[in-house]
């Protein structure tokens, strides 16, 4: 058992040869150097199960990835929560049923996070295989990374609030 309960987490998924697939990882590396050691970091390129033991613990997740759209909606950038998913349509070779991962924690009796956040920017190309963002995504990244500090630090204060909290009491 991990005994990450205190603290927050940026999953970030992608693969940096594959085009704009990298844009998640991009996003969490440089978060990385806003953030320090307030987060825990982690980059993966595959999914599914495997994914139960990086989150065991945690009590927030962040995951940054990308998403095929399938239309014109280009670097258009999508928030989710946990309890959201179910509704969506969402296609990436990184997502994994949340719900599912959840179910299944629960059966395990592992400790999965309290909050689940998914950022998610929506990208033309799948398949490709190229190092480097398109210019499109590109000039979308500082939006992802915006989106995605303002969640973590207001996660940050929710938890130092309880703890401060905590040592009052």
């Amino acid at each position: 058992m991990n005994d990450n309960s205190n603290r927050i987490l940026i999953l970030a998924l992608g693969n940096d040869i594959m085009g704009d697939d990298a844009a998640g990882l991009i996003a969490a590396r440089e978060l990385k150097k806003e953030l320090g050691r307030a987060v825990d970091i982690f980059e993966v390129s595959s999914a599914g199960f495997s994914l139960i033991d990086i989150l065991e613990g945690y009590r927030k997740v962040l995951i940054l990835d990308s998403i095929p759209s399938g239309n014109d909606s280009n670097g258009l950038i999508i928030e989710l929560k946990k309890e959201n998913l179910s509704e969506q349509n969402l296609f990436s070779p990184h997502y994994v049923d949340i719900q599912g991962l959840m179910e299944l924690a629960k059966k395990l009796k592992i400790q999965f996070p309290h909050e689940i956040k998914i950022l998610a920017i929506e990208i033309k190309e799948k398949g490709v295989i190229r190092e480097g963002l398109s210019e499109e995504i590109k000039k979308k990244i500082p939006q992802f990374i915006q989106k995605a500090s303002r969640v973590i630090k207001n996660w940050i204060g929710e938890e130092y609030f309880w703890e401060s909290q905590d040592e009052l009491s």
